[in-house]
């Protein structure tokens, strides 16, 4: 029997992120910056119960919900994307309300606190929550 990965509702952190990334259907900066790009990146609230699987596809911002058991759901192979962050929520809130820079990222990152793939693609990621910020 398939089960359902990937739900179009964004439920428990994924509901989260959508509200947070949604005013970026609305803005002409963003809409003019990625206009012609598709990307998806996955982060993911280890200890929550879904992953947010954020969709780029020109210039509109999609949120999907990622069960993150089993670990297997969360496979690029599975799910086609293009970076990938995995922390905790106290990690994520903290970094949402910069209260954690991101050179104490880079040492999470280094203690294995954070994992980090696709990193060249998770800058195109730090560019759209710094649109969020305008």
């Amino acid at each position: 029997m398939e089960t359902k990965i990937i739900e179009k509702k964004a439920r428990g952190f994924a509901g989260l992120i959508e509200n947070v990334v949604d005013p970026l259907n609305k803005n002409p900066k963003f809409k003019e910056q990625f206009k012609n790009k598709k990307r998806k990146f996955l982060i993911n609230a280890s200890n929550l119960t879904y992953a947010a699987l954020i969709t780029i596809d020109n210039g509109k911002v999609i949120i999907e919900s990622v069960k993150n058991k089993p670990q297997s759901n969360l496979k690029k192979k599975i799910l086609g994307w293009d970076g990938y962050i995995s922390m905790n929520s106290q990690i994520f809130l903290a970094l949402a309300m910069d209260k954690i820079s991101l050179i104490n990222i880079g040492i999470k990152w280094l203690t294995r606190k954070v994992k980090i793939k696709g990193l060249t693609k998770m800058l195109t990621l730090l560019k759209i929550f710094n649109l969020l910020k305008d």
